[in-house]
């Protein structure tokens, strides 16, 4: 009974830690638009104007400012949210979240 109960309470923190832990990390696209630290407006305009241009030559029904902005928002970015990630392609990334979220 006593071991059991010890089983449970560890369960129930390294639990909690974890949750702790993926809720710390910020989203790749913080709604809102807003640019990350060390993200200059130029930086993020062009990226905007790229993504914008691509998604206009593309032959979906996405709304285009919304996908330029989102994608914008994460190929501007010069380090990625989550410390010490890789992105295999971070252009394939900003466009699929991009794509899902408009």
């Amino acid at each position: 009974m006593k071991y059991e109960f010890r089983m449970f309470l560890y369960a129930v923190l390294v639990g909690g830690a974890i949750i702790g832990v993926v809720f710390s990390f910020p989203s790749l696209t913080t709604g809102g638009g807003t640019l990350s630290a060390g993200v200059s407006q130029a930086e993020f305009e062009a990226a905007f104007g790229q993504e914008l241009a691509y998604c206009q030559a593309q032959p979906d029904a996405v709304d285009c400012r919304c996908f330029a902005n989102i994608s914008g928002l994460i190929l501007a970015d010069a380090e990625p949210r989550v410390p010490g990630a890789r992105y295999a392609d971070k252009e394939e990334l900003a466009r699929g979240q991009a794509a899902r979220s408009c």
